[in-house]
């Protein structure tokens, strides 16, 4: 073990951690010499980069020892207990459902003040906005702002060698965007999330920041995607990662700051601020990109100074209170994220946890704010953390990070290697510790999310709000292409089936809100969606709407709720007019007879029929006469034998 170092001043510890040689004949410190019997790593930072860095090495093989200036580890996996709920302030979305609504709120209430929580009552949350041509022309730019970015990101994904430095002023300029636009979303959005002024915002990377508006979903008004809560909170996932580093003989050293970091032929050589120096095989530096400098001192390369000097930080002063004068002051237009303006050009974010993690306290909502103008009343808590900026600086140097990773058996990890997030951060770790191994990591790529139209759009709306009434036992999740979730789970327990629908393509919402059950069945012909579980899937599916049939009946829940409209009834009797319209205007010759036996009795599909009844067969005592049966209806015609269901 080390001892304890006489007083060092801290132009002594830099040449100290310069010339282990020179601080060996000084007699004032006892190295660990590392020997080739096992790797020994040091980590320096317990953020999930830190954490994840640990892990992969640790569960290698590798002798491991994770430094944490603070008393906790998770950094921004902070949670916190008040009156027994618990609460997140950094990392606030993972598992559990959530709602990630935005409201911009300008003046006080008294400029403009709309919000995309409660539809177009949210939006429309001052009356007179509903006359105000200025106010159209923004939804219909912000409508526009979307199929730009899209088509913006798309181009530059597909194409890497294209120049990425355009600023974000150069690319709102260029398209032509109204000053309204700008002040009353682009502005405020990014001036919350980012803490600085609005002339800083347009200097910011094009590529960086749209990138987090897709990613976030901040480019739509409406039918945003749920988003998902860590169960228990984000404490709960940090103490399984503790547990399991422990017991694989990881040393977790928290409270313990670092002073330098610094590398000879012998290895890496960490100074601890109490004045102990130990000697590793190599280094994870998981810390902010300034704070990594700060620990190299002098002994930074020209490299690492240029590259990880790139990324600059806005720290922020974040507030857990109960103070609802930091929300809109018109309830309809509260939502998740709230962006707060003021004339004197300040600006504050804050977020409603009760909704962001479904918090059901009554009374008081828990709200946390970001830089408020004075501390909130009724003030719980209060944090601080820092922010990397989408510079364009930043966007090139994290195109070369690898000139600088290993070079001197120190790797560098942390979210700023993306765009700052919780994800960026394990991202980054993972690639830190596996190139520490020697491995290969092969990070997946962002998937392309789908493109609904606006009328998709709308019927995605329109699908997810009449599940989220009808399901109510029972399990059926929508994953679409790109990742987007929607999951519509009943509160009765009565039901534990579940099934995951894959969503190929937006006309599946389409088909099903004009044709209701028959659109479902063109939509699983037509290969729009699939089902995760190929086996159980389709029968699960049937098994539900079955069971949530039988239930709204039971309760009349529906019925209580809009009298005899549902959004299912009106769309089946608009398929259903539909196709009453048609079968009037064929007429009843022979030609017109033998197009509809093919198209309603043909027998292409007959093979594949007979195997996926035999499978739903086991349901049925006299299973021999029912595939017998339906091996004779084509898929189109079994589909529509559910839709006699009145489902």
């Amino acid at each position: 073990m080390p001892q304890a170092a006489k007083s060092i001043s801290p132009q002594d510890t830099r040449i100290i951690a310069k010339n282990l040689q020179t601080s060996k004949k000084l007699g004032r410190i006892r190295l660990n010499r590392v020997y080739n019997v096992k790797m020994r790593v040091a980590v320096v930072g317990a953020g999930i980069s830190g954490l994840v860095s640990a892990y992969v090495l640790a569960k290698a093989g590798v002798e491991v020892v994770l430094y944490e200036k603070d008393d906790y580890l998770g950094a921004h996996a902070k949670t916190v207990s008040f009156d027994g709920v618990d609460l997140d302030l950094g990392f606030m979305v993972f598992n559990r459902l959530s709602d990630m609504s935005f409201s911009v709120s300008l003046d006080g209430g008294q400029g403009h003040e709309w919000g995309s929580r409660n539809g177009l009552y949210g939006l429309f949350a001052q009356k007179k906005n509903m006359l105000n041509p200025y106010f159209w022309k923004m939804i219909r730019e912000i409508t526009r702002f979307k199929d730009d970015v899209l088509s913006y990101l798309e181009m530059l994904e597909n194409n890497p060698d294209v120049d990425r430095n355009e600023t974000l002023g150069k690319f709102v300029k260029s398209r032509g965007y109204s000053e309204l636009f700008q002040k009353t979303y682009l502005i405020p959005v990014c001036r919350s999330i980012w803490s600085c002024p609005s002339e800083g915002v347009m200097s910011f990377s094009a590529f960086s920041v749209l990138s987090f508006f897709r990613n976030h979903h901040f480019l739509q008004l409406f039918g945003q995607p749920q988003w998902l809560t860590v169960a228990r909170g984000s404490h709960s996932y940090v103490n399984k990662v503790r547990e399991k580093l422990e017991s694989w003989g990881c040393q977790i050293r928290t409270g313990c700051e670092i002073q330098a970091v610094s590398t000879t032929d012998e290895g890496c050589a960490v100074l601890r601020r109490d004045g102990l120096l130990e000697m590793y095989n190599g280094c994870v530096m998981a810390v902010h990109a300034p704070d990594a400098l700060e620990l190299l001192g002098k002994q930074a390369t020209f490299d690492e100074k240029r590259i990880l000097g790139a990324f600059q930080y806005k720290y922020s002063d974040i507030f857990l209170h109960r103070d609802k004068k930091l929300m809109p002051q018109n309830s309809a237009a509260w939502s998740a994220l709230n962006f707060l303006g003021s004339t004197d050009n300040k600006v504050c974010l804050t977020y409603w946890l009760n909704v962001l993690q479904n918090i059901d306290e009554k009374g008081q909502p828990f709200l946390v704010t970001l830089n408020p103008n004075h501390a909130p009343d009724h003030t719980l808590l209060k944090w601080s953390t820092g922010h990397p900026v989408p510079s364009v600086a930043a966007t090139k140097a994290s195109l070369q990070l690898d000139h600088i990773q290993g070079k001197r058996r120190i790797w560098f990890c942390g979210a700023y290697q993306g765009h700052g997030f919780h994800e960026d951060g394990l991202k980054s770790g993972m690639v830190a510790a596996h190139g520490l191994l020697g491995n290969s990591c092969a990070i997946l790529s962002n998937p392309k999310h789908m493109a609904p139209s606006m009328l998709e759009t709308g019927a995605r709306l329109f699908v997810t709000r009449f599940l989220g009434h009808y399901i109510s036992t029972g399990c059926l999740i929508l994953l679409e292409e790109g990742g987007t979730v929607f999951t519509f789970e009943g509160t009765s327990k009565k039901c534990s089936l579940k099934t995951v629908l894959k969503v190929h393509n937006p006309q599946f919402y389409w088909k099903i809100m004009t044709q209701a059950d028959l659109g479902l069945a063109d939509a699983y012909i037509n290969g729009d969606f699939s089902f995760v579980d190929k086996d159980e899937g389709l029968l699960n599916l049937f098994m539900i709407l079955i069971l949530n049939r039988d239930a709204n009946k039971s309760a009349s829940k529906l019925n209580k709720k809009r009298g005899w409209w549902t959004p299912l009834l009106f769309t089946a009797g608009i398929a259903s007019a539909k196709f009453f319209i048609q079968h009037v205007s064929r007429q009843n010759t022979l030609t017109q007879a033998r197009r509809n036996i093919s198209r309603h009795y043909d027998l292409v599909n007959l093979l594949s029929i007979k195997a996926a009844v035999r499978h739903v067969s086991r349901w049925f005592s006299r299973a021999n006469r029912v595939i017998g049966d339906l091996s004779r209806i084509s898929n189109a015609a079994l589909w529509r034998c559910v839709g006699l269901l009145n489902l």
